[in-house]
């Protein structure tokens, strides 16, 4: 007797609609800075008129990277489905004032964070990946 073949699951590349729709969703993502010391910072962000918008301190590593071009990741992801979506945005930082701020991003780090961030979007690429349905139902001992 053979085994079932193993449900594929799909993958799908999202428009940029789409991504900047899902960057809305969440409120955790990703700073990639690339330069002599690379380093992926997580921050609170939102996404104000199409530009991602977090805060940190002066002197911080988003603050030292003005005026470069760096990355941007968010995602979601679901164990349970085996499915989620991942959303890149590369584009240029720029970091200003605390009091440029509007509307102000909720931080959950400690600590002053009196300087703005934003992250203009030059490209904004995305993926989703969906299980199949029956392995959802296989993974959850067939109750669903």
């Amino acid at each position: 007797m053979s085994a079932d073949p193993e449900p594929t699951a799909e993958l799908f590349q999202l428009d940029e609609a789409t991504c900047l729709s899902l960057l809305t969703t969440q409120h955790v993502g990703r700073l990639v800075v690339n330069g002599d010391d690379p380093a992926v910072v997580t921050v609170n962000y939102l996404l104000v008129d199409g530009v991602i918008t977090f805060r940190t301190e002066a002197g911080s590593r988003g603050d030292r990277a003005d005026g470069q071009r760096v990355l941007f990741e968010v995602d979601m992801f679901d164990d349970r489905t085996r499915s989620g979506w991942s959303v890149l945005v590369r584009g240029r930082l720029a970091a200003m004032p605390l009091e440029d701020m509007s509307p102000c991003v909720d931080t959950w780090a400690p600590g002053v964070r009196d300087r703005r961030i934003t992250v203009t979007p030059d490209v904004v690429t995305g993926r989703l990946l969906r299980s199949a349905p029956e392995t959802t139902s296989q993974r959850a001992g067939g109750y669903l």
